[in-house]
């Protein structure tokens, strides 16, 4: 995919970059690190925002048919927050919740989405590819069977 010069103003969007690092801050996981380790954890919660080490990115091809409603929405599906959005080069990407990374990169990979990003999980494309791109079923899904 050629350059686009449009990418280098998108990433320094001054409104997708304070968005970003509010969310990264809205997103942590304060209960967790107060239970783990107390005032240090949640220093070190902090410094984890600050540093962007508690949003991993996950990046997906830009050209593939996916677009980035489209892959929000997937994982949307699953209770898969997802903020820090923006493309670049060929690539879209997002951040999701450090707890919420291997199950977001399965959703996708499940769904078919051709993520790009090094893997979280190694066993996932495996994993993935046993279901032959059918989506994972969602607990929502399996309420109104019964019904």
């Amino acid at each position: 995919m050629a350059f686009d010069p449009l990418d280098i103003f998108r990433y320094f969007d001054p409104i997708d970059r304070f968005e970003g690092a509010v969310s990264t801050f809205l997103n942590a996981d304060w209960r967790r690190a107060w239970r783990k380790a107390g005032p240090a954890g949640v220093l070190v919660e902090i410094v984890a925002c600050l540093a962007a080490h508690n949003s991993p990115t996950i990046r997906v091809a830009r050209k593939s048919g996916w677009n980035g409603q489209m892959v929000e929405n997937v994982l949307a599906r699953y209770g898969i927050k997802v903020w820090d959005r923006g493309a670049s080069g060929a690539e879209l990407y997002f951040c999701v919740k450090r707890r919420q990374v291997k199950w977001a990169e399965y959703v996708l990979l499940r769904a078919g989405v051709p993520v790009t990003s090094a893997p979280q999980e190694q066993r996932n494309s495996e994993w993935a590819a046993r279901h032959q791109g059918a989506p994972v079923p969602a607990w929502r899904d399996k309420k109104n069977e019964g019904t």
